[in-house]
């Protein structure tokens, strides 16, 4: 199962929550620990994370977090599974797939036979 990483803006806003993959190599306790500290002293913890690139590609980089920043930080965790079934129940995604789909069947770039978007206009 893959850590998680979500932090939560201050009450103005709520509605911004941002959450990382970490890397499989972060200690999650000593992660916790460090965050924690942070926020008395109100200086930057270096994450370390994962950042979707191309497709499936993913890219290690590191994220300074600065705690006393966030209203509220959490770590969770989420299977590959759990993680498919998020995205496939995701209205905003659903949507923006309609739209993307609808688009190309208004520009004629529907592939006759499977329905997706692609090569269109098939003459046979």
């Amino acid at each position: 199962m893959t850590w998680f990483l979500a932090l939560q803006g201050a009450a103005h806003m709520q509605h911004q929550t941002s959450a990382y993959e970490l890397q499989d190599s972060a200690d999650v306790g000593e992660l916790e620990k460090e965050l924690m500290g942070a926020v008395m002293l109100d200086r930057v913890v270096p994450v370390p994370a994962m950042l979707p690139q191309n497709g499936r590609k993913q890219q290690k980089v590191t994220l300074y977090v600065r705690p006393a920043a966030w209203a509220l930080w959490t770590f969770y965790q989420l299977s590959d599974e759990d993680r498919r079934q998020l995205t496939k129940e995701n209205p905003l995604l659903n949507a923006l797939q309609a739209a993307q789909r609808g688009q190309a069947a208004a520009a004629g770039q529907v592939n006759p036979l499977t329905g997706q978007p692609g090569p269109g206009n098939v003459n046979l």
